[in-house]
């Protein structure tokens, strides 16, 4: 049975993808573990990679081209376009402009004329990469042109390319977006377990909560925990985030803040595989195994 686990979080920032390709590395050691960047907008896990793609999928979608033979100017497309994209000059075109299209194909729906014809154009693609971090892990990574904005699309097209192999895995672990979205949603829905990661600021608390009213309305039962991450910065609330958690009944786990972590990531390296006996990293091996002994309890 495949387990698929969720690293996200309320705000950026927090060191999601940091836990996630750390996590994904442990996990790896002993169980065939995919690593899944479903922040399509800006999918971060490449860093740490240093290898190629053994495969990429384009994924395209609809941009308007405007028939100027069949089209009457009667302006409803312009009128009915929900990002504004289409700009009419009086007695002579329609023009688009294509930074604002989502793609979403209302334009065509509603001309009377037949006057919108369909073009496609890249809106990003599907990365797949095998044996990544000497053979422990696969990782698959989805990413959106900055051109384009369907950035739900684009989440929910990466986890369909996953779920067609994700049953050759024990373990999917997936790098969510941060925010508390539509794609986020679709992400925490996709996954068993969802693994919150914050930091004890004003404003890691306020995303926090935000993040748990969204887990607390989705219809299947899943497993929540959380991370407090950077703990013992100067300023910090911890007390604060704490007193929300037990409020919450949440099981949740801490990480010291680290200097050895800005290091790994300017390195583009994995803390617990070249930092292993730092605070942080002995701190990830135990959320590791706890993590672990809570799934498989069920």
């Amino acid at each position: 049975m495949t387990r698929v686990i969720a690293v996200t979080g309320g705000k950026g920032g927090t060191g999601k993808t940091f836990l996630a390709v750390n996590l994904a590395y442990l996990l790896g050691s002993n169980a065939k573990t995919l690593l899944v960047d479903a922040d399509v907008d800006n999918p971060c896990t490449r860093t740490f990679l240093n290898t190629r793609p053994v495969s990429r999928v384009s994924i395209s979608e609809f941009r308007p081209k405007i028939s100027s033979r069949k089209c009457k100017l009667c302006g409803l497309c312009v009128q009915n376009c929900p990002e504004h994209a289409l700009l009419m000059i009086p007695g002579r075109n329609v023009v688009l402009m294509p930074q604002l299209c989502a793609g979403c194909g209302v334009c065509k729906i509603v001309c009377p004329f037949d006057a919108i014809e369909e073009s496609r154009v890249e809106a990003g693609a599907i990365e797949h990469y095998d044996g990544v971090f000497d053979g422990r892990l696969d990782s698959v990574i989805g990413e959106l042109k900055p051109t384009t904005r369907r950035t739900a699309v684009m989440i929910l097209k990466t986890l369909n390319h996953v779920k067609k192999k994700m049953n050759n895995y024990d373990y999917v672990v997936i790098d969510a977006p941060a925010g508390t979205g539509s794609g986020i949603y679709a992400v925490m829905n996709f996954s068993e377990v969802i693994v919150a990661v914050t930091e004890p600021t004003r404003l890691g608390l306020m995303d926090l909560k935000k993040l748990y009213k969204l887990y607390e309305r989705m219809e299947n039962e899943k497993k929540m925990f959380v991370i407090i991450n950077k703990h013992g910065l100067r300023g910090e609330i911890f007390g604060e985030v704490e007193e929300f958690l037990r409020k919450s009944g949440l099981e949740w786990w801490s990480i010291p803040y680290d200097k050895n972590v800005v290091e790994a990531y300017v390195k583009g390296s994995v803390l617990v595989k070249d930092y292993p006996e730092t605070p942080s990293a002995v701190s990830i091996k135990k959320i590791s195994e706890e993590l672990l002994e809570n799934i498989r309890g069920d």
